[in-house]
């Protein structure tokens, strides 16, 4: 039985640091993928701390109480990452530190509460190891606890919540209660302490072990398939109540062909930060907000029955991000610097795979999207012309299965005109000289 628990926690505890360490990497700047990433590492760590306790002899008290400790400080971390994460998913509410807002202060409060509760907790080793009662009493009191901030986040931002946001939410909580009725036969045993040694090896240590499992499994396999999403795309103020300037249509893939980008990001700002092209509500008005949710004022964009949301962006470029950002006043739409120099906004241009993951993932999740990719000389440069041109034929078919509206920059100069009319295949050709055709009258 020892052995039986001891590999199934191992493959539990794998399990969900599998789920983390790829909702990490399917969304690699996203807070709410790091928390979840905190929480499954930390439920690892306690899944083999809390089978370890059979194989340490009984001469090695201290490291038994050591062992004890680290389980009962990872099982409380794993439970405070878990519900801290509902406050930036599958909604992202605004925290920061510096100046410390009510949720900053939350983040911070429920770590210092988990490690303070965590060092009242007595490890006792007489024929085997054992929680005090108050340590066992913790540890079904603070899950629930858990479990209750959890939902109350989730189900109170379901009304400002995007369809995708709100299955997200749904499949989260699944996890969770799947991870909470497991539990449900261990709480016969709290009675009188939890103890650990082989004696008290029993299927409802099983049962939670394998409910764990379970929910890891429904995380991976979600986070896979984009069912949930731990990062949702997000929409740039308005700073005109004019309509957009450019007529760009959804699922259509437009080709710029100039020498320097000027026009490609002129297009998309316009986008972004104007009204619709066609919309047809005239009182819309300039928009200072950068958090929706907590705005109480009448928005025609949020009522809009056209569309589900105003333009979402994401851009992929050679140009520095902050330059960018500045001179464009871009605030909140996601910005790729394609650079071999390591960083939280950078991505190799060599793994042309990651990148192309990471726009299909984003044109899948966005309901109103808009993206720029310049820095296609790079690509190629970094790899090759037929890799990178399969490539944006992958975008291409995305955006066109995902009503995206998908701006590619590239110099024509730089390539030969057998490579130009390859890449301008399926694409609607804009030039300089010719951009006039495509604004809004």
């Amino acid at each position: 039985m020892v052995a039986v628990l001891w590999i199934a926690s191992l493959i539990a505890g794998a399990i969900c640091l599998g789920a983390g360490l790829l909702a990490l990497m399917s969304n690699p700047r996203s807070s709410a993928a790091m928390l979840f990433l905190f929480a499954m590492w930390s439920t690892f760590v306690a899944l083999v701390t809390g089978a370890m306790y059979p194989l340490i002899e009984p001469a090695k008290d201290e490291v038994a109480r050591t062992v004890g400790m680290t389980f009962v400080f990872s099982v409380l971390l794993s439970e405070t990452f878990l519900w801290q994460l509902t406050m930036v998913f599958p909604q992202e509410r605004k925290i920061t530190f510096r100046p410390l807002n009510r949720f900053g202060l939350m983040m911070i409060a429920g770590v210092v509460v988990a490690i303070t509760l965590g060092s009242l907790v007595e490890i006792e080793f007489v024929d085997g190891v054992e929680i005090s009662s108050f340590g066992t009493s913790l540890m079904v009191l603070y899950p629930l606890t858990m479990m209750i901030i959890a939902m109350a986040f989730i189900v109170t931002s379901r009304g400002r919540s995007s369809a995708a946001q709100r299955r997200s939410g749904f499949i989260y909580l699944a996890g969770l209660w799947i991870f909470a009725l497991s539990a449900v036969p261990y709480l016969f045993q709290t009675a009188d302490g939890v103890g650990f040694d082989a004696g008290d090896l029993s299927i409802a240590s099983l049962s939670i072990v394998m409910g764990i499992a379970l929910s890891g499994l429904v995380f991976a396999i979600s986070i896979a398939s984009g069912q949930m999403v731990l990062r949702e795309p997000t929409m740039e103020a308005t700073i005109s109540s004019t309509k957009a300037a450019y007529e760009l249509l959804h699922r259509r893939v437009y080709l710029v062909e100039e020498e320097k980008s000027s026009l490609s990001f002129e297009m998309f700002v316009d986008i972004l930060r104007g009204r619709c092209f066609d919309c047809e509500n005239d009182e819309s008005f300039p928009c200072e907000s950068l958090d929706c949710s907590s705005c109480g004022l009448p928005c025609p964009c949020r009522e809009c029955t056209k569309y589900t949301s105003r333009a979402q962006g994401l851009i992929v470029t050679r140009k520095y991000p902050n330059d960018l950002r500045s001179e464009m006043y871009l605030q909140t739409t996601p910005i790729i610097w394609l650079s071999t120099v390591a960083g939280k906004d950078n991505l190799d241009p060599a793994k042309l795979s990651l990148l192309t993951d990471m726009l299909v993932s984003f044109m899948e999740r966005s309901e109103n999207g808009v993206v720029l990719i310049d820095g296609i000389e790079y690509l190629v440069t970094s790899t090759d012309f037929q890799r990178t041109l399969k490539a944006t034929e992958r975008w291409t078919e995305t955006a066109m299965a995902n009503a995206t509206k998908l701006i590619i920059s590239v110099d024509p100069r730089a390539f030969d005109m057998r490579e130009m009319a390859m890449l301008e295949k399926n694409k609607e050709v804009i030039t300089p000289d010719r951009a006039h055709r495509f604004r809004s009258t």
